[in-house]
């Protein structure tokens, strides 16, 4: 057992100390933080992809662009297609008696094999969580069409920050509808139908919600044994239908 962040004496916090904690804090994947360009790639010529700035975790490390940099991908094949991945590669030496363990990284390109379909290249096998001394992680795609060069792609998702997921989950609120409430937590919505009086076949419009849905959405009400619906329409109007008369209760979830 180790202390990792206390007092020892004597430098012993390690890169991988770190790497494992970031690993379990966002996860043990890749991803792109929302700072700076957010690395978004960009095609400056058939033989060139240029990174925004930002940052990155590749599997607990943190990896940042304080300025764009390009990465050289070969020229595409007349008449075939090929899709290449740009990857960050990492590195540690372990070699001889008394290795460094001097940590690096650096782009590579991945080149796909020129077909009448476009094909992945394999990624070699490693982890740098793991302990692996040699890791390739693919972070975006380029296809290639005869001569002509696609718009790179980022192949890593871009991470939501602590703050924009707690937010997303605090905001409540409640509000009274003609037989019923409106429950919102965040963007998730609930409408609740209590006892609202329906007369058979007849389309009753119940009445207009402020927050709307993103698309119309339904839900189903019901008295006794007998079903009913309720839909809210993107108006934020809200109708409610039987084939059977009664005071009908039930709920619609929805996102606003």
């Amino acid at each position: 057992m180790e202390l990792v962040t206390g007092k020892a004496g004597t430098p012993h916090v390690s890169s991988a100390d770190d790497g494992r904690r970031i690993a379990g804090e966002v996860g043990t994947g890749s991803y792109v933080l929302q700072t700076g360009g957010r690395l978004a790639p960009s095609l400056v010529d058939a033989n060139t992809v240029r990174f925004a700035t930002g940052d990155m975790i590749v599997q607990g490390r943190h990896i940042g662009l304080t300025a764009p940099e390009d990465v050289k991908v070969a020229s595409g094949t007349q008449g075939k297609k090929r899709t290449d991945y740009v990857c960050v590669h990492y590195k540690r030496d372990v070699s001889g008696a008394n290795p460094t363990l001097v940590e690096t990284v650096e782009w590579t390109v991945l080149q796909g094999t020129p077909g009448t379909e476009a094909t992945a290249p394999s990624v070699p096998a490693g982890s740098i969580l793991d302990g692996d001394a040699d890791v390739t992680v693919p972070i975006a795609s380029v296809s290639f069409d005869g001569l002509a060069t696609g718009e790179p792609k980022l192949l890593v998702p871009v991470l939501t920050p602590l703050a924009t997921l707690g937010d997303s989950v605090s905001q409540t609120a409640s509000q009274p509808f003609p037989g019923g409430y409106l429950y919102r937590i965040g963007s998730l919505c609930v409408l609740q139908i209590q006892n609202m009086t329906i007369q058979a076949g007849v389309v009753r419009t119940a009445g207009k919600l402020t927050t709307k849905p993103t698309r119309e959405v339904v839900g189903a009400i019901s008295y006794g044994s007998s079903a009913g619906y309720v839909s809210v329409h993107a108006d934020g109007t809200v109708y409610c239908t039987s084939k059977a008369s009664g005071d009908f209760s039930g709920q619609v979830c929805f996102v606003a």
